[in-house]
């Protein structure tokens, strides 16, 4: 959730955080450190969010599509040699795939817990065995989240997104403590709360996210240069998981995050993807060539 305080309140809570959450470099300030990373490398792991990155965050979940210049950054990355491009996303597998809609690139839905790598698709065992369990919450959820105008209860099969962006600032509270008790009464075990952006995450309780499927797509692409972009919470674990070898970009506002640099929003994030497919391929290519 984002939260704008007046200028004053701001400039004291960086004051005060200063030594505690150093401000996370702009990638713009720091291009001859991004150009030398790609020059050494043998090639790209392009890895990437959906939403707030390929595409504008959008009130309405059903919305987002990735803008046509991502996806002609997307297709330019599939085309070359020496780039893998994956795209990874809170999504369920089969949506993100139809949201972008382009073949050769490896999709990863719901976290990580679904695979979409070299057209072959694979589910977590632990995903499947709580789809059951998933659906069950969704359905109770619907019931009793009824009356809050706004609320949308997106059943994904192995995970379930709550998304409460457009629920009256009052009742997100409400919205909050309905889901933590229809978790605790119905899958105590078996299904975990995670925060999203403007949203509660239903995930099964497996030892699984986003950094262990970048983890999993590195073995496809052994010395690579693995890179990940994304903007929610989400996006931290593989942000985390490619520290310190990787090049890691977050989307939005400085905020504590484990990513080498950031952009302040998926336009720019655009800009940047753009930048690394005319200017950024070139220097891998040097290397190729040399």
């Amino acid at each position: 959730m984002s939260h704008h305080d007046n200028s004053h309140q701001a400039a004291a809570t960086a004051e005060s955080t200063a030594d505690s959450s150093p401000e996370t470099p702009l990638v713009w300030d720091h291009f001859q450190a991004v150009r030398r990373q790609l020059r050494a490398a043998d090639g790209l792991l392009f890895g990437t969010d959906f939403d707030g990155t390929l595409s504008p965050i959008e009130e309405n979940p059903e919305a987002p599509e990735p803008t046509p210049a991502n996806l002609r950054s997307l297709r330019a990355f599939r085309d070359h040699p020496q780039v893998r491009p994956a795209v990874i996303s809170g999504r369920g597998l089969a949506d993100l795939r139809e949201r972008v809609g382009i073949e050769g690139v490896d999709y990863v839905g719901n976290h990580g817990l679904e695979l979409g790598i070299d057209g072959r698709r694979e589910t977590h065992p632990d995903a499947e065995v709580a789809e059951p369990k998933i659906e069950e919450i969704c359905g109770a959820l619907g019931r009793r989240l009824a009356d809050i105008e706004g609320t949308v209860v997106e059943n994904k099969g192995v995970t379930a997104t709550i998304h409460y962006r457009m629920v009256d600032r009052e009742a997100v509270e409400t919205v909050q403590d309905h889901v933590s008790e229809t978790v605790a009464e119905l899958a105590d075990e078996e299904v975990e709360i995670h925060d999203g952006k403007e949203s509660l995450e239903l995930r099964p309780a497996a030892d699984w996210d986003k950094g262990s499927a970048i983890s999993q797509l590195q073995e496809h692409v052994d010395g690579w240069l693995p890179m990940y972009i994304g903007d929610d919470t989400t996006d931290e674990a593989a942000f985390e998981e490619l520290t310190p070898n990787g090049l890691t970009v977050h989307v939005g506002d400085n905020h504590e995050t484990f990513a080498d640099y950031r952009v302040r929003s998926s336009e720019e994030a655009e800009v940047f993807v753009r930048w690394l497919v005319t200017d950024g391929l070139a220097l891998l290519e040097t290397d190729a060539e040399t």
